[in-house]
């Protein structure tokens, strides 16, 4: 049965991080001579690099989502091509291009899967990461919440704390079980929907919902929503 990697990409400041974060039987992140690829048990009874990177691609959504909750300033990650590793390690490359839809197909000289200096790698403990995409495999509501986190913009937020205000039975339930402050939510809550506070970024275009007194920054609401969403899925560990 062959072995099936997908290519990440993104920043190295972020790469960097993923090997550490995600090194479970399940899903693991390894490093290979300056490239990161993510390795699963989702693709072992998968049978084409189309149907890999289909999976691929709904994972490092949600990767990223999980990463930038434990992680503010991650930028993101994407899929940059399938490696199929035969029996006797030969190697198959698929790349796509996006902008014809067109794959390419190449094949290599036999390589091991090892770190790039040869030196065995020092499992961490398992990260918060893996339990939340785990998660969000089976819930809906923290996979829709960890979507729209990871846009970081002000529509994107209220919609988090949305989701997450449905799913515990309202914004009392929030402030009772110590995520929020009524006062924070207060000013999160009117700045969000205040047309006169954020232009167009507002949540809505008429003028009848009024700014607070000290409107809040994206930053300060990008915090407060992902306490919010830290108490929430710890709530449901």
């Amino acid at each position: 049965m062959p072995e099936w990697l997908v290519r990440l990409e993104g920043d190295n400041f972020d790469l960097e991080d993923l090997p550490s974060l995600l090194c479970s039987a399940e899903n693991t992140v390894i490093e290979e001579d300056g490239s990161y690829y993510l390795k699963s048990s989702q693709f072992k009874s998968l049978g084409s690099a189309d149907e890999v990177r289909e999976r691929a691609i709904d994972m490092i959504e949600k990767l990223n989502g999980v990463v930038t909750l434990h992680i503010p300033s991650f930028r993101g990650i994407s899929e940059g091509g399938v490696t199929m590793i035969e029996e006797g390690g030969r190697r198959h490359h698929y790349v796509y291009l996006e902008s014809s839809i067109t794959l390419r197909s190449k094949v290599s000289a036999n390589l091991t899967v090892t770190k790039s200096d040869d030196t065995p790698q020092t499992a961490p403990p398992p990260s918060n990461v893996e339990s939340w995409i785990r998660l969000a495999k089976t819930d809906k509501a923290v996979a829709d919440a960890l979507h729209f986190f990871r846009e970081n913009t002000w529509i994107s937020l209220y919609k988090v704390y949305e989701i997450v205000s449905e799913d515990v039975g309202g914004q009392q339930a929030i402030m009772g079980n110590g995520w929020a402050a009524k006062q924070t939510l207060g000013r999160f809550t009117q700045t969000a929907q205040s047309k006169a506070a954020l232009g167009d970024s507002a949540r809505h275009a008429t003028h009848r919902f009024k700014q607070p007194s000290q409107p809040m920054a994206i930053e300060e609401a990008q915090t407060l929503v992902r306490g919010i969403v830290l108490g929430w899925l710890s709530s449901k560990a």
